[in-house]
């Protein structure tokens, strides 16, 4: 956050051995256990109009139990340094699939005036509405704007790597993922609400 100061931490000194990094992939591993749990089979219990993706409620568990201390320090260093392995060395890995899968004949058909103003729009609105809210509360403008507004704009998981790879931002994925998932939610939600009432 912007004009905090600057807080060290004593478990960044720490070295995790074995035992830390097979904890932070079962850590890891069980917390996306309970997501899909949570995805497929509690949440349709309680609302089946509005699903809410695994990954979601895997973000959500883990910040609850960050936020509540339950991880302790040694694991969380652990898991911070396995996901700056990931991140720094698998991106090109991932940009590549990204790319492979991505159907360039659908990409063409799809670029048009009226989509082409649309999504320019979308940008603009997605940039200027979480930078100047993510300011007043605190945060740096641009990781705001990159996380809360172009991730939550984008297609999806592979549209925040490839908006974070761009952004020299890819530490950011675990915001960007719940920006995608509870945030992309919400505006479907909403706009579904919306038009229906325009409609």
């Amino acid at each position: 956050m912007r004009n905090s100061s600057e807080i060290v931490y004593t478990e960044d000194n720490y070295e995790p051995g074995i035992k830390e990094y097979v904890g932070a992939m079962l850590l890891g591993l069980t917390f996306y256990q309970v997501g899909v749990v949570f995805s497929k089979t509690l949440w349709p219990m309680v609302s089946t109009q509005v699903p809410i993706h695994q990954f979601a409620w895997m973000i959500v568990f883990v910040a609850l139990a960050n936020g509540l201390g339950i991880i302790p320090g040694e694991l969380r260093t652990a898991c911070k340094k396995m996901q700056t392995f990931f991140t720094k060395n698998m991106i090109l890995i991932i940009m590549v699939g990204v790319g492979a899968d991505t159907s360039l004949f659908e990409l063409g058909a799809a670029i048009t005036l009226s989509n082409t103003v649309m999504a320019l729009l979308i940008v603009i609105g997605a940039i200027l509405g979480s930078a100047i809210i993510g300011y007043f509360v605190g945060f740096y403008p641009i990781d705001s704007a990159v996380t809360a507004g172009l991730c939550m704009a984008n297609r999806g998981g592979s549209g925040d790597i490839a908006v974070l790879g761009a952004a020299d931002r890819m530490g950011l994925i675990s915001y960007a993922q719940l920006s995608s998932r509870l945030g992309g939610g919400m505006v479907l939600v909403i706009g579904s609400i919306v038009f229906g009432l325009l409609l």
